[in-house]
């Protein structure tokens, strides 16, 4: 087997290798401390939301408070998320472990009530308790505010629209005071979307990525600034394939080491005859 063919092997088995360690991060991301007030509005379509990220892997831990008990029922809940078991109010879970638990929080149906609670910094039920401990731990809260929005069409459907306008505007300055504190506010209709781009775009993979741009970058710099005194210079590279590109990148060096077990590709070694620089094993 020549030593191309070893090359492409050998990357093709790196990269499925890569491929299924960032799928199992991702994987092990996908948990939740779901929230239910006891808002009726938004609630069918939160539902919808939450069977979605559901079906993409993700897992509940899934918290009612009282009104949520007598309003949607511990049995309803259960029944639309497919799920065995709720923490109520009575259980007095350990905050801090569901905390550490999971890695976001969704709150599918936000009353006017817990959305004025924690506005006002006021932490005394469950669930605003344990938004006020995930806030000051850093967790990430996602909330739906069909419930919570004074200006809801199904509200006003239900209850009218007979209220001050003082009293809206204390209500929407509770909403834009939430926002403030870090929380994020949609609709129950893009709760499954909004929770989803935010995973996206904080996968946590224990720093592979960022390790690998770091090097990038400094390879980058390298690259536009050679170093000068190539006689008293070398450098170690910790790859398993060593290919033209990375001999290249290194030109400002008089020697490159790499492991004794890694391949080195024809075309580096040409590239290196080229250059007039050493490829070394140690």
């Amino acid at each position: 087997m020549n030593r191309e063919l070893q090359n492409l092997i050998q990357n093709a088995l790196v990269e499925y290798i890569v491929n299924r360690v960032v799928e199992k991060l991702a994987q092990r991301q996908k948990t939740a401390l779901v929230l239910f007030t006891g808002a009726t509005i938004g609630f069918k379509q939160s539902i919808e939301s939450l069977n979605k990220l559901q079906q993409d892997g993700w897992k509940f831990n899934v918290v009612i408070s009282k009104a949520a008990e007598e309003v949607l029922t511990e049995d309803l809940i259960k029944t639309s998320l497919k799920i065995e078991n709720v923490i109520k109010e009575d259980d007095k879970p350990n905050i801090k472990e569901l905390l550490e638990q999971n890695n976001l929080i969704i709150i599918p149906s936000l009353t006017i009530n817990t959305a004025s609670k924690i506005a006002n910094c006021i932490s005394d039920t469950l669930v605003t308790n344990i938004v006020s401990k995930a806030m000051m731990s850093g967790k990430k809260i996602i909330a739906s505010l069909n419930a919570c929005c004074i200006e809801n069409e199904e509200r006003k459907s239900i209850y009218g629209d007979n209220v001050t306008q003082a009293y809206k505007n204390r209500l929407i300055n509770n909403l834009e005071t939430i926002k403030s504190y870090g929380i994020d506010l949609t609709t129950s209709e893009n709760l499954f979307y909004k929770v989803e781009k935010y995973n996206k775009k904080n996968l946590n993979t224990n720093n592979l990525g960022t390790n690998n741009q770091n090097q990038i970058n400094q390879k980058q710099e390298e690259v536009k600034n050679p170093p000068q005194n190539k006689n008293l210079l070398s450098t170690k590279l910790n790859k398993k394939v060593i290919s033209r590109a990375d001999v290249y990148e290194n030109r400002g060096y008089n020697c490159i080491f790499v492991d004794k077990g890694s391949l080195i590709t024809d075309l580096a070694y040409e590239e290196a005859k080229k250059l007039n620089l050493k490829i070394m094993k140690e």
